[in-house]
């Protein structure tokens, strides 16, 4: 009898200890879960403005700017951080909208001794946010 006592006690003991490790586990994983949610959330709301240059000949370079997030981005804005010596280009006017998965294009020239890269920060607003900011630097060859 005091033995079958004791694997009753024991059993619950068992019992108890297993189910706060189970329940500890799932608020870990819920957690994770939550948080998984939540970014996916963030980045549904977010633009990622970048660009790509493309060769033509005689020195024409085509800036092929782009979204590659998941929201529409507006008042795109377009800046050359670096020297500019050899690089002839209109000046770039803020795009009014971008949807994800489109581009729009600008022409820049090169003249000889023109440096090798282009350093650009395009700034955007989205559902994320005002203002946002990605520096980028371009190979010219």
């Amino acid at each position: 009898m005091v033995l079958s006592i004791i694997a009753v006690i024991g059993s619950v003991f068992t019992y108890l200890n297993h189910d706060r490790r189970i329940k500890k586990q799932e608020l870990i994983i819920n957690d994770y879960e939550l948080k998984k949610r939540r970014s996916e959330e963030t980045e549904l709301r977010k633009a990622k403005i970048k660009g790509n240059i493309v060769p033509f000949p005689k020195g024409l370079r085509k800036l092929i700017t782009f979204n590659a997030g998941k929201s529409i981005a507006y008042n795109i804005r377009i800046e050359i951080l670096n020297e500019q010596e050899g690089i002839i280009h209109q000046d770039f006017s803020p795009y009014e909208m971008l949807n994800p998965q489109e581009s729009f294009e600008n022409n820049i020239h090169l003249a000889y001794g023109h440096t090798p890269t282009l350093k650009i920060k395009y700034i955007w607003d989205d559902e994320y946010g005002k203002n946002n900011e990605f520096v980028q630097l371009l190979d010219l060859k």
